[in-house]
């Protein structure tokens, strides 16, 4: 009776496992506000200072998040203003009491007296980088006598058990032009790239002859080996516009580029591109970003079809169309620009990463690209009320000198993977020279 009891219990917990959310996945890693980081109705403000003791008191209640350890122990951090201009290392957390210890200042001058806001910040209690490098080694810097300005994450595919592809569009010059090439890897770890191109736009006819083409979302398995693959083109006018492409297992394009043709998002006049696609419960989704003339305000779009060729070949079959976004109506870190979203099934849940960029405000997700989440409940798209949940670790190289190539804002195009219980993403950190270094991070699900 007591090994059934025992079995039974092991059953229960193992069904309650199988049922964790995505959402409860991550830590809030952003504290800026004691109710919702998208709303930032309840701001956090000092109520109390200690200055022989170096601490302050704070309107916050939930001190216990900040005692969730990083990935590597590392610190949590005070910030004030926007991209984390003032940033001031926690020492010490007393729960019972409220005081909160001070470290060093890394940055800025923390502005101290009563009624100043602030912010809770540590990115690592969400991921690890892999290597707390740039994930390709050595660096390319030249792919035969041209200069590689940056290398962007364009869509993962997995061949096999231990057999990984990375798309990887490649920007040559200053956003010159863009032609894809990719890596591979047996464990998602540690990466080779390969100096063989896929597409340019010189393949294509309706684009720009010397300009950008690149990969978005992870490719689609089709039922024959192939992977349909979603295309950001240049046209001549300098406008984007919406295409795909089918590649075999080898990476060969059995079908080439070609504009998906849903009136709304393909055409001269369009400026827009595709961001992600996934089949979830028998209805393929697919996601769309549109620009606006100043690269801000930004909309992301989702339809829906049964029938996912006759919906991009011919415009048929669409069963839904729907604003998931528009930045300049939205609150919070996702009220500016709307450049990048990746769809992800857990558990049998789909899942929406959004990066997106605030407007100019006193916070640290200012001009700054962060990640949030949103689950599909009922057929709804609901924002988690703590993102942004990913945030880069920028200004805290001063304590964390290995960090310090990651110090810019986060670029776009997310690739993600679930695998051995870590959730792997791969993208890239802004920095001076080049524009982006290609990075991974991964996030423990377990």
């Amino acid at each position: 009776m007591k090994i059934l009891f025992f079995l039974l219990t092991i059953l229960a917990t193992t069904s309650l496992y199988a049922q964790k959310s995505l959402n409860d996945v991550f830590a809030n890693c952003l504290i800026s506000d004691t109710e919702s980081n998208i709303q930032r109705a309840n701001p956090i403000f000092i109520i109390a200072i200690d200055e022989a003791n170096n601490r302050i008191k704070t309107n916050y209640k939930n001190l216990e998040n900040l005692l969730v350890e990083a990935t590597e122990k590392q610190s949590w951090f005070i910030t004030q203003s926007e991209e984390a201009a003032t940033i001031v290392e926690i020492k010490n957390v007393d729960v019972k009491s409220g005081w909160i210890t001070l470290g060093e200042t890394y940055a800025g001058v923390f502005n101290m007296d009563e009624g100043e806001t602030l912010e809770f910040f540590n990115p690592f209690v969400n991921y690890k980088i892999i290597g707390n490098e740039p994930l390709l080694q050595p660096y390319p810097t030249h792919i035969k006598d041209a200069y590689i300005n940056y290398i962007q994450a364009g869509g993962i595919i997995k061949r096999a058990k231990n057999e990984y592809v990375l798309l990887t569009p490649v920007i040559f010059g200053a956003h010159k032009t863009r032609a894809i090439y990719y890596a591979t890897s047996s464990d998602l770890e540690n990466w080779t790239f390969q100096e063989k191109k896929i597409v340019d736009t010189s393949q294509i006819a309706f684009a720009k002859k010397e300009g950008n083409v690149f990969s978005t979302g992870n490719p689609l398995p089709l039922k024959n080996g192939t992977y349909l693959v979603l295309l950001g083109v240049e046209q001549p006018n300098g406008n984007y516009t919406s295409a795909y492409m089918i590649l075999n297992a080898t990476l060969d394009i059995v079908q080439a580029p070609q504009e998906i043709k849903i009136p709304e998002w393909h055409g001269e006049q369009q400026n827009s591109f595709p961001l992600a696609i996934t089949k979830h419960n028998g209805v393929y989704r697919v996601l769309f970003h549109r620009r606006s003339k100043r690269f801000i305000e930004s909309e992301v779009h989702e339809i829906t079809t049964k029938n996912i060729l006759k919906a991009f070949n011919q415009n048929k079959g669409i069963s839904s169309s729907k604003i998931i976004q528009k930045a300049k109506d939205e609150t919070g870190y996702i009220r500016g620009k709307a450049d990048d979203a990746s769809y992800i099934t857990y558990n049998s849940k789909l899942y929406i990463l959004l990066g997106s960029e605030e407007l100019p405000s006193e916070y640290l997700t200012s001009f700054n690209r962060e990640y949030g989440l949103l689950s599909l409940e009922n057929d709804e798209w609901i924002h988690d009320a703590r993102s942004p949940l990913l945030v880069n670790p920028v200004n805290i190289y001063n304590k964390y000198p290995e960090y310090e190539w990651t110090s810019d804002h986060l670029g776009g195009f997310v690739s993600p993977i679930v695998h051995e219980n870590h959730l792997y993403l791969f993208l890239t950190f802004g920095t001076d020279n080049p524009d982006y270094l290609l990075a991974g991070i991964k996030i423990k699900t377990n």
